[in-house]
This record gives C-alpha cells, structure tokens and sequence, in this order.
C-alpha cells in the first residue's frame, strides 16, 4: 500500500512539473537550413537548452540528434539537403580553382535559394504553414541569418517575434537588418583576409568596393528571388522579404572576443561564441593509444566538415604525406574521408570522423593543421594548441590572419603550398616556444567572460518572449535611406551651403569692384 502512495505521488508530482513547465514554456520554431555540422552544433546547443528549460521545441534542421526521449523536442529531417548543397558548391575545390572571394561568396548565397526551395515545399512544412491550419501556433521563430532571408516568413505566419542566429562574424547586410554599424574604414568584412591591423588605403578601399557590390547583390538580386520564393509558398499577401528580416528582434552571433577585431554592437546584438565547446570526454581507445605512444608528439590535420582533404588536388596531398613521412618521431592524426589514403606513412592514422575538441585536449597535441574555420578556431583557442592555417573560403582567410596576428598561427596559402613551407612551418610551430605562449594568453583573455554565452543567449531569448519582441533594441538605422545614413544628405547641405556662399560671395565682390571701377573713372572724369 504504501508502495503504491508513493507511485501515485510521484506520478502526480511528475504531472505537475511537467504540466507547469509546459504552461509556463513558450513553443519555438527553429529553422536552420545550412547543411554543415559546424553550423548546426552551434544551434543545436541553443535548442537543447530551451528544450531542458521546459520550452517546447520544432526543429527543421538537416542534422537531427534523433532522440526520441526528448518529449517536447521535435525534429523536421532535411538531412537529405546534404548531397545537393554541397555538390553544388564544392567548397574543397574553390581555393583550388583561384575564383575570386565575391564570386566564391555570390555562389554560396545563391544557394539560399535551393534550400528555401526545399524546405518550404516538404510536406511537414507546408501543412504546418496551411493557412487552415488554425491549432498550431508558435511565440518565437528563431532562424539562421545568413543566406536564408525567405524564412523570415515563418514569423510573419505565426505573427511571432524573431531571433537571428549564425555560427559565423555576420555579413554587412546581416547586420542591417538591426542597425548595427558596418564602417569599412575600420570594421573588417569576414570574406577578406584584411584585420583592423595596420589597414591600407587599398585594402580599405577593397573593403569597401566588396561591401558594395554584395549589398547590390544580396538587395537587388537575393531579395527578389526569395521574395518570390516565400510568396508562393506562403501566399501573395506575405510582405516584401526585405521588409520581414528589418523586424527581427535580435541577433545572435560568434564573435570571439580578444581574438576577432573588435567592432561596436547595438544591444540587439549578443554575442555567443564558445557554443560549440564541450565538456571533456575520454578518446576512444586506438586513438588514446596512438597519442599516447607518440615519441615527440602529435600533428592533428583536419580541413572542417564542408571541405575534403580528399579532393586536394594529388600534387597537394603528396606534399603532405612526404612532410609527413619526414617527422617519424611525430604521429599524425589526419581526418581523411576515404577508407584508404594511397601512400600512407607509418606515422600517421586516418579517420573520416574525428573527436576534434578532445583530440585537441590530448597534451602531446603540438600543432593544429587546420582550414581555419571559426569553430575549429574556437576549439583549438580552448586547448591551447598553436595552428598552421591553410584557408579555403568565407571566413578562414579572415580567421588564419587574426591567428598570425595574435602570434598564434602560421598561415600557408593552399595553392602556393611546397614540402618546404609546409615542413619549416611545422619545425617552427613545435619549436618556438612564444606559439605557445600567445595561445596560452590568448586562451585567457578569450575565456575571460562575466557570464557564459549560454547563460546570455538564454537569457535574451526569454526576454524576447517576454516582451514580445525587441524591437525597441535596434537602431533607427534599420528604418535609414542609405544616403541619410551616411549623412550624404547632410554633407550635400554643407557643399550647397558653401557654394551658395562663395558664389554670392563673388557676386558680391563683382559688384564692389564694378561700383569702384565706375566710382574711379568717374573721379578721373571730373579731375
């Protein structure tokens, strides 16, 4: 009998919590449409973390975790994007094919198109947007704010508050959308490989050309196309996609502080770097054992999730395995994607998949060959592991230069790459102590923080649903014409002013001096 009390009150107490917890949470769509695990691991912390809150999750992601006991967590799989985003972008071949920075950076924003394509035609998708349907409602959209401006219609659908989220510094039209100031005197663009140290007048005018040409491309040529995107999906009367994403509460963004230049940020702005990073865990055993057995050390070589080491060119990969094959008292561990690598040393060992951050934990890791990507960045900032960076797009020529800035890494351009560069950087990465000491000082200032980005996006979030919004944070740029903005209107003022000045001013001098050549000539008259 009392067994049984004690079942019925926890039973009870159980109900109760869960009842309050799904009284008191909010329901929340979440639309992250990119397909890269860099991407998603930073949003998916997020989500996890509402979820455990007692918020009521939807998910549209193409990385599902697939945990069926997560009662108010729920999963819309696009996994399937994988295969025909990347193949359409091939970001292992960009670096190879000497394509310029905005066309590289024009084709990976072109590709929005693609996945609000799919996303807003899958079958769950649509009946969850059915304008009949009447019983599903959402209080937040939270959506990935980068090349996918047509999901801000979800918001407009449920007449939901929004928050931006992106696993990368944002682009200048990003920050538009809440005013955030983006002088390219001095703030740097996250596609170019120039920081806000010792800046040229040639790279500052770059900046701005870049600056230029992508605001006319993303306004004039992305907007439009996923205007009509969202529209006949979503149906006619969906406001202009340009309009929706200026009413967007707040953004989130990974922005490392003490590494990244700074920049100024309007309180709709939060920054969240270090989502990514995780609590320790053991290596499985081989790789422990292929560490720990190392005689002087450890090379750990990855190029990220969305570029394969495998596609280097075989002029490239040879350059490796030969430097490779020359530090035998070195082992490396390489995230090859292939089953075999043809010509393997007997140093190193290969896997598709690799516990990057524990690896990078592991004390006989010296070096850190990486493609620069923020969060392997991040990562390796947190194990204090100096890097060798190798860019290939978007934001690793920017990250690769910060690094060297910081005296933490040496950068190697991938198609200038020899066996020589690559061996001498290696010597000196493992050799120069002073790699070593900037990565442990810079580890302190990075994780030198009043609260933990967790606790701040957590904490935004729910001031959001809060308040219904959070409008009232952005600037009154958001609402500007680019030429008050930039005060082209007030400058305009000025030069007429001072036109109109100097040209009564000559009238006027004009007519001194003709009434004092007539006042002369008739004195002469006279005399």
């Amino acid at each position: 009998m009392a067994r049984l009390c004690w079942t019925l009150l926890l039973a009870v107490t159980s109900y109760l919590v869960f009842e309050g917890q799904h009284a008191e949470g909010a329901r929340i769509l979440a639309v992250f449409p990119i397909p890269s695990i860099s991407h998603q691991v930073v949003y998916r912390a997020l989500s996890l973390e509402l979820s455990r809150r007692g918020h009521q999750l939807v998910v549209v992601t193409p990385d599902p975790i697939r945990e069926p006991q997560l009662a108010n967590y729920t999963e819309v799989d696009f996994s399937y994007m994988y295969k025909p985003f990347h193949e359409t972008n091939n970001f292992s071949s960009v670096r190879q094919e000497n394509k310029s920075k905005i066309e590289i950076f024009k084709t990976a924003v072109l590709s929005g198109n693609y996945l609000c394509e799919t996303i807003m035609g899958h079958d769950v998708v649509q009946a969850m947007i059915d304008p009949k349907n009447t019983k599903g409602h959402f209080d937040l959209v939270i959506l990935e704010w980068l090349i996918t401006p047509c999901m801000t219609a979800f918001a407009h659908r449920f007449s939901a508050p929004m928050i931006g989220i992106t696993s990368l510094p944002p682009t200048t039209v990003n920050y538009d959308s809440v005013g955030n100031p983006t002088n390219p005197s001095y703030i740097p663009e996250m596609s170019l490989s120039y920081t806000d140290k010792k800046r040229s007048f040639w790279q500052r005018l770059e900046t701005t050309i870049f600056q230029i040409r992508f605001g006319h491309f993303f306004y004039r040529t992305i907007l439009p196309m996923q205007d009509a995107i969202a529209k006949r999906y979503f149906g006619p009367s969906t406001p202009y996609i340009g309009d929706l994403q200026k009413q967007v509460s707040m953004l989130f963004v990974t922005h490392i502080e003490g590494f990244s230049s700074p920049r100024p940020h309007v309180p709709a702005v939060v920054n969240i770097n270090g989502f990514n990073i995780k609590p320790p865990k053991s290596l499985p055993q081989d790789i422990q054992e292929f560490l720990d057995g190392a005689p002087k050390g450890a090379i750990y070589f990855s190029l990220g999730s969305n570029v394969r080491s495998d596609q280097l060119t075989a002029d490239k990969r040879q350059v490796f395995l030969e430097v490779f094959a020359e530090l035998p008292d070195y082992r490396v561990l390489w995230k090859w994607e292939q089953d075999n690598l043809p010509g393997q040393p007997r140093n190193v060992k290969i896997a598709k998949w690799l516990p990057q951050q524990d690896i990078l934990r592991h004390p006989k890791v010296k070096v850190f060959i990486t493609q620069g990507g923020l969060q392997s960045t991040e990562e390796a900032i947190h194990a204090k592991v100096p890097m060798i960076g190798i860019p290939v797009f978007a934001d690793q020529d920017y990250n690769t230069k910060l690094g060297e800035d910081a005296g933490v890494t040496m950068c190697l351009e991938l198609n200038e790459l020899t066996k020589t560069m690559l061996l001498e950087a290696l010597k000196k990465i493992i050799q120069d102590k002073s790699y070593r000491e900037n990565m442990d000082r810079l580890h302190a200032i990075v994780n030198d923080q009043q609260t933990t980005p967790m606790e701040r996006a957590v904490w935004w979030t729910e001031y959001v649903l809060r308040h219904k919004g959070a409008q009232h944070l952005r600037t009154a740029a958001v609402d500007m014409p680019w030429y008050s903005y930039l005060l082209l209107d007030v400058a305009l003022f000025f030069l007429a002013t001072a036109a109109l000045f100097v040209v009564l001013l000559s009238m006027s001098v004009k007519v001194i001096f003709s009434k004092l050549k007539t006042h002369f000539r008739q004195k002469q008259k006279k005399n």
